[in-house]
C-alpha cells in the first residue's frame, strides 16, 4: 500500500463516519513497524490534532498513559490501541467513549490467531487475548487491514441519519428534556426529592445537567455546585452551560452569570464542610462510594445525580442497585429518569456494539425466571475450568453480571484478573444450567521466614499476599504468614434467590475444595456491614482484624475474617480471633468509635472469649521498634501506660513530654489533632514519635 492510497482509504472511511454521525473500528493485523509506518502520519493527513495511542505510539502521536481521568470528559478524533503492548479492558474503555461521531479506533497487533502468544511477558492474559481474537474474528462491527494486502473495499454510500436539532431550550432529544425537566424540579420544588438520572454513555445526561444549570441561572441568581471523580470529568456540564448562557464568565473549576455561579467542589470536601447552595449536582455517581453518596444525600436537601449505566468507571446497574436502596429509605419520592436515545453518534454505532460485547459491558445474569425455584439442595457446585469459561460466552456473561450487581466497582479489567490472574481460581453453584452464585479466590501465604520476618518489621510489602501480610504486619503473627491459605475476593448470589441460604451453600463449598488442596485457612476482607458480618460469622468465619479507616472505594472499614482448615489454620484462627476481642473494647473507644452502632454491636456479639495471654510488652515493643502502626496495639499500649506510665514520670525514667503524649492520645484518647495542639507540635506524625520514644522508654 503507498501513503497516498492509505491515507486516501482512512479519509473515505472518516468521511463515512461523519456522514453516519457513527464511529468505525479498524482491525490493522501485522508487524509493528508495518502499522506505525502506516499510521505515524495519519492524524496530520485526516487533518486531527485530538488523538491519543495506548502503548508505544508511532512518531507524532500522544501516548495514553491508560488513566481514564486522563480522557474523562474528552472527545477525541482518532484513538489507537496496540495489543502487543497489553490489553487493558478499562484502556479501551477510556479511549472508546472518548470518541466522538466520525471518529476512528484503530486496534493493532499480529494476525488474530498469534494474540494468545502475546501473553508472556506482558500486561495481557492468554484467555482474554483470546477472546477477544475470537470475538473480533468475522465482526461486521469491523474493517480489517492486512499487511501485505489491498486496502478493501468500502461499502455503498452510508445511510445518513436525520439531524440532531436543539430546540429553543436547546435539548437534543425528548429523553434529554425530561432529565432537564426532573432536574429543575430538585431545585424548585418539594425539598428531599432527589432525581437520579441514568443512560448509557453518549446520551448527553452530562449535557442535561448543564441545561437545567443555564435554565436555573437565567431565571435567578442561583449558587449551584457540582461535584464527580474530578474537574475533568464534569467538564460537559460547564462547558454546555456556558453555551447557553452568552456573556458567562468562566475559570478554572468555576462558571459565573450576572449574580449566580456554577461551581465544582469535590465530594469529599462537600461532605467535610457542606456549603450552602440552591442544588447540588453529581456527575458520575456510580465512579463514588455509596457512603460518600449517602453522606450527600442526608446533607444536601436539593440533588441530583447521574451516571453511565454501562461504562469502564464504575457500575451504574450497581448503583441502582445498592443506592436504590438507600434512596428508597432516606427520600422516598425521589425520581428516576432514564435517558436512552444517543445524542454523541447515531443509533447502531459499531464501536458502541463492539465494546459492549469485548468488555461485557451489557452482561446480565440469568434471567430471574429462569433459576425463581432455586434452592441449595438442587444446586451443583463446581470448580470453573478457566479455557472453558473464556470460550463459554453464555456462562461468562452470567459470572461478570452477577459480579457487577454484587460488587459496587466492578471493572472490565476484572475480567483479566479472573480469566490469566496468578494463583485464581472459580467456584460456581448452577442451577439447571445457569450460574447462580459465583465465588472467586486467590491462593496466598507460604511466605519463607526471612520473607515473613522482613514484612513483620514494616521493611517489605508483598503483592497480592493482602492475609498473610496482614497477619505478620498488623497482628504481629510473623510465624504465621507461613501457613497457605485462599483469600475469596469476590462471591456473589443471584438475586432472584438471595435469602436462601445459597451464599452459605457456595461458600461450604469452597471450603471443602481449599481442604482438599491441602490450605491451611480460608478469608475475606471487605466493606464491614453488620449484615454481612452475620453472614460470614454464620458460615464459620471469625473477625480478626478491622481496619481503622474508611476504603474510598466503599466508604466502610474493612474487616478481615478467617477460617481454619486444618489444625494449624484452626489454631492460627482461635488466636488472632481472641486477640481481636481482647482489643476490641478499647479500639471501639477510639480509632473505631465512628463504627455504625449495629455493626459495633455484632461485632462484640461475635467476639470469642478474650486471650488473657496477649503479651501486651511484645506488642509495645513492635510499635517502638516502628513495625507497626500506633492503632494496631493501641489497647496494649494502653494496658502498658495504666501500668507503669504515673510511676515512670514520677521517678523521671520518662521525661515530662514524652509521658503527657502518652496520656493525651493512649490514656485519655484525645484526637490526633487536640493530642498535637496541646503538645505544640505540627501534628500526627510528631506526635507518634514521641509516643514511640516514651514507650520505649517504658519498657526500659
Amino acid at each position: 500500500m503507498s501513503d497516498p492510497s492509505r491515507h486516501d482509504f482512512f479519509r473515505r472511511l472518516r468521511a463515512q463516519a461523519q456522514a453516519a454521525r457513527q464511529r468505525r473500528v479498524v482491525l490493522l493485523q501485522g508487524a509493528a513497524d508495518w502499522y506505525h509506518d502506516a499510521l505515524t502520519a495519519l492524524p496530520a493527513a485526516l487533518g486531527v490534532d485530538a488523538e491519543r495511542w495506548f502503548g508505544v505510539p508511532p512518531p507524532g502521536w500522544t501516548k495514553f498513559s491508560g488513566g481514564s481521568v486522563e480522557v474523562l470528559g474528552r472527545e477525541l478524533d482518532l484513538v489507537g490501541v496496540d495489543v502487543r503492548e497489553g490489553l487493558d479492558p478499562d484502556a479501551f474503555g477510556a479511549l472508546s467513549g472518548s470518541l466522538r461521531a466520525g471518529g476512528l479506533l484503530l486496534l493493532c497487533g499480529p494476525p488474530l490467531e498469534a494474540w494468545p502468544g502475546l501473553a508472556a511477558g506482558r500486561d495481557a492474559g492468554r484467555r482474554l487475548l483470546a477472546r477477544w481474537a475470537g470475538l473480533l474474528s468475522g465482526a461486521d462491527q469491523v474493517t480489517e487491514l492486512v499487511e501485505g494486502n489491498t486496502c478493501p473495499t468500502l461499502s455503498g454510500r452510508a445511510s445518513v441519519p436525520e439531524p440532531l436539532v436543539p430546540g429553543a431550550d436547546g435539548c437534543l432529544t425528548a429523553d434529554q428534556r425530561e432529565a432537564v425537566a426532573a432536574v429543575r424540579r430538585v431545585a424548585t420544588g418539594h425539598r428531599r426529592r432527589p432525581a437520579v438520572l441514568t443512560a448509557d454513555r453518549g446520551r448527553g445526561k452530562s449535557s442535561a445537567f448543564g441545561l437545567a444549570v443555564a435554565a436555573l441561572l437565567r431565571e435567578r441568581a442561583a449558587r449551584v455546585l457540582v461535584t464527580g471523580p474530578s474537574l475533568a470529568a464534569v467538564e460537559p456540564v460547564f462547558s454546555c452551560a456556558a453555551a447557553q448562557l452568552p456573556g458567562a464568565r468562566r475559570a478554572r473549576g468555576v462558571l459565573h452569570y450576572g449574580e449566580g455561579e456554577l461551581r465544582f467542589v469535590a465530594p469529599d470536601a462537600l461532605v467535610r464542610e457542606p456549603r450552602d447552595a440552591d442544588l447540588l449536582l453529581v456527575d458520575e455517581a456510580a465512579a463514588l462510594p455509596v457512603g460518600l453518596l449517602g453522606s450527600l444525600l442526608e446533607r444536601y436537601a436539593r440533588i441530583a445525580f447521574a451516571t453511565t449505566v454501562h461504562g469502564y468507571e464504575g457500575s451504574g446497574r450497581a448503583f441502582a442497585v445498592r443506592f436504590g436502596g438507600v434512596l428508597e429509605r432516606r427520600t422516598p419520592g425521589w425520581r428516576g429518569v432514564r435517558l436512552e436515545q444517543p445524542v454523541r453518534w447515531a443509533d447502531g454505532d459499531p464501536l458502541e456494539a463492539l465494546a459492549a460485547r469485548l468488555l461485557l459491558l451489557d452482561a446480565e445474569p440469568a434471567p430471574d425466571e429462569a433459576v425463581a425455584q432455586a434452592l441449595p439442595e438442587a444446586c451443583g457446585f463446581e470448580r470453573i475450568d478457566r479455557d472453558r469459561l473464556a470460550g463459554d460466552e453464555d456462562s461468562l456473561r452470567e459470572l461478570f453480571g452477577l459480579m457487577v450487581l454484587a460488587h459496587y466497582r466492578t471493572r472490565p479489567r476484572d475480567l483479566r484478573q479472573w480469566l490469566d490472574g496468578d494463583e485464581v481460581s472459580l467456584w460456581g453453584l448452577r442451577y439447571r444450567g445457569h450460574l447462580v452464585g459465583v465465588a472467586i479466590g486467590v491462593r496466598e501465604g507460604g511466605l519463607d521466614a526471612e520473607l515473613a520476618a522482613a514484612v513483620g518489621r514494616g521493611e517489605r510489602r508483598v503483592r497480592g499476599h493482602l492475609i498473610a501480610q496482614s497477619l505478620a504486619a498488623h497482628l504481629g503473627r510473623v510465624e504465621d504468614a507461613g501457613l497457605r491459605g485462599l483469600r475469596i475476593v469476590r462471591i456473589a448470589v443471584h438475586p432472584a434467590v438471595q435469602g436462601r441460604g445459597l451464599g452459605g451453600c457456595l461458600l461450604q463449598g469452597v471450603a471443602g475444595a481449599a481442604r482438599e488442596d491441602g490450605l491451611d485457612w480460608i478469608g475475606a476482607s471487605f466493606g464491614a456491614e453488620a449484615e454481612l458480618m452475620r453472614f460470614w460469622h454464620a458460615s464459620g468465619f471469625s473477625a480478626v482484624r478491622m481496619g481503622f479507616t474508611r476504603e474510598v472505594t466503599s466508604g466502610a472499614h474493612a474487616a478481615l475474617m478467617l477460617r481454619g482448615l486444618t489444625p494449624d489454620g484452626e489454631a492460627l484462627t482461635a488466636r488472632a480471633a481472641a486477640r481481636f476481642a481482647a482489643g476490641l473494647p478499647a479500639w471501639l473507644g477510639d480509632a473505631l468509635r465512628t463504627l455504625a452502632p449495629e455493626l459495633a454491636l455484632e461485632l462484640l456479639a461475635q467476639s470469642r472469649q478474650p486471650d488473657a495471654g496477649v503479651d501486651a510488652r511484645r506488642e509495645a515493643e513492635r510499635f517502638s521498634r516502628g513495625w507497626c502502626e500506633v492503632e494496631d496495639v493501641m489497647p496494649w499500649l494502653r494496658e502498658l501506660c495504666l501500668a507503669r506510665l504515673g510511676k515512670c514520670w514520677k521517678s523521671g525514667e520518662v521525661d515530662a513530654g514524652r509521658a503527657k503524649a502518652m496520656l493525651l492520645k493512649l490514656v485519655q484518647t484525645r484526637a490526633w489533632d487536640e493530642s498535637a495542639t496541646r503538645l505544640g507540635v505540627p501534628g500526627r506524625a510528631q506526635v507518634i514519635e514521641q509516643l514511640r520514644e516514651g514507650v520505649a522508654a517504658l519498657l526500659r
